[in-house]
């Protein structure tokens, strides 16, 4: 997953133009920048994780990641996350999963990873107009607001909380960062 890119500022703003409309998209897209979790967490978002008991939206979101067992830190959620719950989620039933399997009327099922994968896919290719694909994924979201958080603060320790992993180094090549990288910043400051 490493080698997977973010998406840019610029994409996810022509994005979210994009899926306008769409409830699944405007709510993967929305939630899955915002909330940096794994594809799997993402899909596992109940409708109660996003709104209190008396229907309102919550401003905060915390949840028990499933591969390391961790609760997040309370992630904030953005106006864009907070109008598309507002839009789509509100008075649905507590338990129902945020992201609906299609066949979510016969049985309460998530959205599958696959399906997520082939939307994702799908947005690159088809709604931004890129050739390669491939480079993309639905990790594409998780990294996307933490390598913004990264390349505005600098602080691998910022986003090794917000994203919930173990250690300093698998946050740096997990980013990407390289000797080099480091290199630049130490030249850019002079004491």
């Amino acid at each position: 997953m490493r080698g997977k890119r973010p998406l840019s500022e610029r994409q996810v703003k022509s994005l979210r133009k994009l899926v306008e409309g769409n409830e699944l998209h405007e709510l993967l897209l929305n939630l899955g920048v915002d909330l940096m979790l794994r594809g799997g967490d993402l899909l596992r978002l109940r409708v109660s994780d996003v709104l209190t008991e008396s229907g309102t939206v919550k401003s905060e979101v915390k949840i028990k990641q499933q591969k390391t067992k961790k609760t997040t830190l309370s992630i904030p959620l953005s106006k864009n996350s907070i109008n598309v719950i507002k839009k789509y989620i509100v008075g649905r039933d507590m338990d129902d999963f945020v992201f609906r399997s299609q066949f979510s009327h016969f049985t309460n099922k998530p959205l599958s990873i696959f399906q997520y994968s082939r939307i994702v896919k799908k947005w690159m290719g088809e709604h931004l107009g890129l050739d390669d694909v491939s480079s993309f994924s639905t990790h594409s979201l998780r990294k996307t607001k933490s390598s913004v958080i990264y390349q505005k603060t600098q602080s691998v320790e910022i986003v090794r909380r917000l994203l919930g992993q173990s250690s300093v180094t698998a946050t740096s090549s997990y980013l990407g960062i390289e000797d080099s990288d480091a290199l630049e910043v130490a030249r850019t400051i002079n004491v």
